[in-house]
């Protein structure tokens, strides 16, 4: 993804999400030569934890000077992109790579970060060095990792980040709403028993969250046959169905041909701006296999609130 910023028009977006087949994702940045003061979109692997406020990035010009983009207000987003449903590497991976994130406990998602260079950095060779600091980053790269760039001459342009409405005109491009809301995630734990079935109620404070603003998402998981065979599609079918009474919300999923834990994730994702913890919890919760037996499965729920 790269961001050109113009004084007086509006920005290009352009996204360059570079796919390793269906989810080995990439570490590199676009464009690779910049002038001082531009934009930059950098892509730093694929990870559902990284946050602005987890991740770590300086800057060392051709002078030798280290300039810290944190410290600086430099680092304006960390957000994920997704592929499109039809993409052919979302389908015709080989095995491995299909499986890459979701072993690390993502769907397949490729990280930008957004920065802008400083307006005093020397023109020259330079180097940006990144730390996510999570550890679930399936592009399977050492952290820290380091990139290297062009500061290229001239004046850059950061200050007029824009995009056009069609009926507004030019308009300040939000990287905020492309950052992840608030949300809960449900943690299945451990065992090698596939599920069958699935239903929990879940309870918040409605007074806190208006249960209209609650929403829950459950990402596909479009992978292809075993690590023996490339296989039949279908293994990671499961069909999703929930509601909310405004005090709590019901949640069933159906997998009748058995759903490893990994490929069902589920998040309860609610607005920014809360007067205080919507207190998500789990009531009650039943976990069966393919012949109806329960499994003993304890469910928990990890609150992320930003």
């Amino acid at each position: 993804m790269a961001i050109y910023s113009t004084k007086g028009r509006y920005s290009a977006f352009l996204f360059l999400v570079c796919w390793m087949l269906s989810a080995c994702t990439s570490v590199n940045m676009f464009p690779f030569k910049a002038r001082a003061g531009d934009t930059l979109a950098v892509m730093v692997g694929g990870t559902e934890k990284a946050r602005k406020s987890t991740i770590s990035v300086t800057l060392t010009d051709a002078s030798s000077q280290v300039w810290d983009l944190n410290a600086l207000n430099k680092v304006r987003s960390v957000f994920n992109v997704r592929p499109d449903g039809l993409a052919r590497g979302l389908h015709y991976a080989d095995y491995l790579q299909s499986v890459i994130s979701w072993s690390k406990g993502h769907e397949p998602v490729q990280t930008i970060m957004i920065i802008d260079i400083p307006p005093s950095a020397v023109e020259g060779p330079a180097k940006l060095t990144i730390s996510t600091n999570v550890d679930d980053n399936s592009s399977l790269v050492e952290d820290p990792i380091s990139i290297g760039m062009t500061i290229a001459a001239g004046v850059g342009n950061s200050d007029t980040l824009s995009r056009q409405d069609p009926f507004y005109g030019s308009v300040e491009a939000n990287f905020a709403d492309l950052e992840p809301a608030p949300h809960a995630k449900l943690i299945l734990g451990n065992g090698s028993e596939k599920i069958g079935a699935l239903s929990a109620v879940i309870d918040f404070d409605e007074s806190v969250l208006d249960p209209n603003d609650v929403n829950i998402y459950v990402p596909e998981a479009t992978v292809r046959g075993t690590a023996s065979s490339s296989g039949p599609f279908g293994k990671t079918q499961r069909m999703v169905y929930w509601r909310q009474d405004g005090k709590q919300v019901y949640l069933y999923v159906i997998a009748p041909q058995g759903l490893e834990r990994s490929y069902l994730q589920v998040f309860l994702v609610h607005p920014f701006g809360l007067a205080g913890s919507p207190n998500f919890s789990i009531k009650s919760a039943a976990v069966y296999d393919i012949d109806g037996n329960p499994i003993t499965l304890p469910l928990t729920l990890q609150y992320f609130p930003e």
